[in-house]
């Protein structure tokens, strides 16, 4: 016998289905007695308010914030160059930077997630997207290090409710055949913000070293302005939540059956179905349905949400969802381990063979002697060795990555100079004045220095900012990897909709795992983003099949809870990835990629033990 409130609705199989398809409710393997009428009514309501203009416009204000989610990491490289120069930003904090960030996307992801459970999705999403694009605004104006990290750190905090948020969010107002097609769209969105943040900061932005040191002179720099206009991803997505309605599925869970009712009729509407809606109040389950949601009590609410996360928790690794809890995790851990490892080793070493070039086309000039001379043109990559220098004036330069080597310097002028990775080194300088330069006596080693004048506003700063920055270089290196996974993203989405998830999860993990071992190759800079891109896309694709095994494997009052659990994961095996290829991959340059190869192959294998809920009912 069927529920009375299911008996109404005609029955889902003879809409979509075969008529031998049994419906199983999400996070079992078999129909479950408790919410069976809530899967079931849900889903032969969205059956009959049709799937098309509403869902394919969710999945385009949902995809807006998850653009953001992207757009929060890309931003940093465009950003800490001049960042460094304006805030004084030595290698040791940059990195802190970066790590805050991941730090923040780790605990917001979670925070958030066990939010969308509690308060609904779009309500924490907007939310969530509130407090992201409040503090990337306040960022643009914080004067000091550790200002300006606190507020990156917010901005983070907010931004990592997207990814946990948005695919139940879409996928709960989607029917069970079309859900991995719209959320397809959804994910193609996250390459979309890279290629955003790379637009927006090729178009504000100065791509020169020396363009970065003449426009952080300027009150409100040019990176100022590009992160101002980064956060509009973020803030339409947030005037587009506001016309939203509800995840149906999570009103149903929050015993608003009467709210779900209206979102179903609007679903009809707007995708213009030609049969006339036909369910109405009546033909709501009844009472005996729903799951039952402790009150909150009056007093003692910091006691309550603890006692509800430990339960939360408890649900999650009960025995009906360890495995599965198990599996992802590892999954979720490895995957974005060697996601942001392979990232960042591959930008290291294209800066590694581009500093090498640079360094082969270096000018020598030897035992020479320069008497009353102006320099007055930039001088680059030269290295002076035994020369010397009298009565000679270096007025209005740069000098980039220039070096003295046991020169003289006798009754010279520096006027108005500019220096990037520029040295004396065992060197006389004497009877000099320096007058509004940034030499100062750190960029002297072992030289004897007498009888010279610094006629110049010092800064505390003592950061040696490097010209050379490649901004063009990783403007063109986000274009071709985000440029790639949009349509890739774009096409797994069809793909899932009659493929299983585990044998889809284990090609794409396994063509990434025989990718990497190119690593061993790389020589040039072609090579090496030819590699990442591909190991990125591979990877990515896994990730995309993988989070419809976490929306598919947990039921509606876990599923967030469950995803933020996972994405938070992700980011801290993100975080600690970062170190290790750094620090490994210079010492020996084979670990790269043997541990990528061993962790990605490992990955496959274990995706195969994943059970495929691609039948699912939410």
């Amino acid at each position: 016998m069927c529920e009375e409130s299911a008996c109404l609705v005609p029955p889902l199989e003879q809409n979509q289905n075969g008529p031998n398809e049994s419906r199983l409710s999400a996070g079992s393997g078999a129909p479950s007695h408790n919410g069976e009428a809530l899967v079931g009514f849900h889903e032969d309501a969205l059956s009959q308010a049709a799937v098309g203009k509403a869902q394919l416009l969710l999945a385009l204000v949902l995809g807006l914030g998850l653009a953001a989610d992207c757009s929060e990491l890309t931003i940093l490289g465009y950003i800490l160059p001049a960042a460094e120069l304006q805030l004084c930003i030595d290698e040791h904090k940059k990195g802190w930077l970066v790590s805050i960030t991941l730090l923040a996307l780790a605990g917001g992801s979670l925070a958030w997630g066990i939010l969308g459970d509690h308060l609904g999705r779009r309500r924490a999403l907007i939310s969530a997207l509130s407090v992201a694009a409040l503090f990337s605004a306040v960022a643009t104006v914080m004067p000091t290090y550790g200002t300006f990290m606190t507020a990156r750190f917010c901005s983070g905090l907010g931004v990592a409710g997207a990814f946990p948020l948005t695919f139940s969010y879409l996928s709960e107002t989607c029917s069970r055949a079309t859900r991995t097609r719209y959320t397809g769209v959804l994910h193609s969105f996250w390459p979309l913000g890279g290629i955003f943040t790379s637009l927006i900061a090729h178009l504000t932005m100065p791509t020169q070293g020396a363009e970065i040191v003449e426009d952080n002179r300027e009150h409100w720099s040019s990176w100022h302005r590009f992160l101002i206009l980064s956060i509009l991803p973020t803030i339409a997505c947030i005037i587009g939540l506001i016309w939203a309605s509800e995840s149906p599925r999570y009103l149903l869970e929050a015993s608003r059956e009467v709210e779900a009712l209206a979102v179903y009729q609007r679903l009809h509407r707007l995708n213009k179905a030609r049969t006339q809606y036909g369910l109405t109040e009546l033909e709501l389950p009844g009472r005996s349905a729903y799951r039952e949601r402790p009150m909150s009590p009056s007093r003692n609410v910091f006691g309550h949400s603890l006692e509800s996360l430990r339960e939360t928790f408890q649900r999650i690794s009960s025995p009906t969802h360890f495995r599965t809890t198990l599996l992802l995790a590892a999954l979720h851990l490895i995957v974005g381990f060697t996601y942001m490892g392979i990232s960042n080793f591959s930008t290291s070493t294209i800066k590694e063979i581009k500093d090498e070039e640079y360094n082969l086309n270096r000018k020598y000039i030897f035992n020479k002697n320069f008497t009353g001379v102006v320099f007055n043109n930039t001088m680059e990559n030269l290295e002076y060795v035994n020369t010397t220098f009298k009565n000679v004036t270096f007025k209005h330069i740069n000098l980039n990555h220039v070096r003295f080597q046991n020169c003289t310097v006798d009754e010279a002028e520096f006027i108005n100079v500019k220096s990037s990775i520029t040295s004396f080194k065992n060197s006389t300088i004497k009877d000099s004045r320096f007058v509004d330069t940034d030499l100062t006596h750190h960029h002297f080693i072992n030289c004897t220095l007498s009888n010279n004048s610094f006629l110049s506003l010092i800064s505390d700063c003592i950061v040696d900012f490097d010209y050379n920055i490649y901004l063009d270089d990783l403007y063109e290196d986000t274009l071709a990897w985000a440029g790639s996974m949009f349509p890739a993203l774009l096409f797994m989405g069809f793909i899932l909709e009659t493929a299983a998830r585990p044998p889809l999860i284990f090609t794409t993990i396994g063509i990434a795992s025989m990718t990497s071992l190119g690593m061993f190759f790389w020589t040039s800079t072609f090579v090496v983003t030819m590699i990442e891109l591909t190991v990125k896309i591979m990877l990515m694709c896994a990730v995309n099949a993988i989070t419809m095994v976490v929306v598919e494997g947990y039921p509606c009052h876990l599923r967030c809870t469950a995803h933020g659990m996972m994405r938070s994961l992700f980011h801290l095996a993100s975080l600690c990835a970062i170190p290790i290829y750094g620090i490994f991959g210079h010492k020996m340059l084979m670990f790269p990629a043997v541990m990528t190869f061993s962790l990605t192959f490992g990955a496959a294998l274990l995706s195969l033990n994943l059970q495929d809920n691609s039948k699912v009912l939410l």
